[in-house]
């Protein structure tokens, strides 16, 4: 195997932590992911999905693939937690195929719900599927995050520019060349001057 190939490999391969209440349901995710040409290495494995965003802090895992055979509120409550403070993909093998159920589950935070089974053949795609769908996803919470973001940092500006025609009595352009002028001088973002001045009254 030449280097090339050597990297190759190592940047395919996933650090997983797995999350199964079933003994022989976690033997054939582990047999499963053993068949990968991948490589993927298991950092964790977890009977029930308690404490699991401390678990995913502390694993740092790539990927969460969890199996149950319906999931609970509880496990669901997890999930939801984990994805708010460190998302990343997470698989959800399971018995239940009902609509509801698939739904809470993506709420969550669930990336992809396999309801029909584990097929060994089908792992590597579910991973890779999961990794294209969250990069996808992820890419629109922070675009939605950072619109959300300019849209307060536009209405501080605005907030401070009305503060300063009225105290100093200057005109809309004049209050924003000194907002940006005094952002240069002190090397700081207009948001930031807007805030500072706002708090000042």
């Amino acid at each position: 195997m030449t280097d090339d190939m050597k990297s190759e490999k190592t940047e395919a391969s996933l650090k997983i932590l797995l999350v199964s209440q079933s003994r022989k349901r976690l033997n054939a995710l582990l047999d499963a992911l053993a068949a990968c040409p991948e490589g993927h290495h298991v950092v964790g494995r977890l009977d029930q999905a308690i404490d699991l965003p401390r678990w995913v802090d502390e694993l740092a895992p790539d990927i969460v693939v969890m199996d149950t055979d319906s999931p609970s509120r509880d496990t669901l409550e997890q999930v939801c937690v984990t994805t708010q403070q460190s998302p990343r993909p997470i698989v959800m093998f399971t018995q239940d195929d009902r609509r509801e159920a698939m739904q809470s589950a993506v709420q969550a935070g669930v990336t992809c719900y396999i309801a029909d089974g584990l097929k060994a053949e089908r792992v590597q795609s579910i991973l890779q599927l999961a990794q294209a769908q969250f990069e996808q996803t992820n890419a629109l919470r922070l675009e939605l995050q950072r619109t959300r973001q300019e849209l307060q940092e536009h209405k501080l500006v605005e907030r401070a520019k009305l503060q300063l025609m009225k105290q100093l009595g200057l005109s809309e352009d004049a209050a924003y060349r000194q907002l940006r002028k005094e952002a240069m001088s002190r090397r700081l973002r207009l948001a930031e001057v807007a805030r500072v001045l706002l708090k000042r009254g």
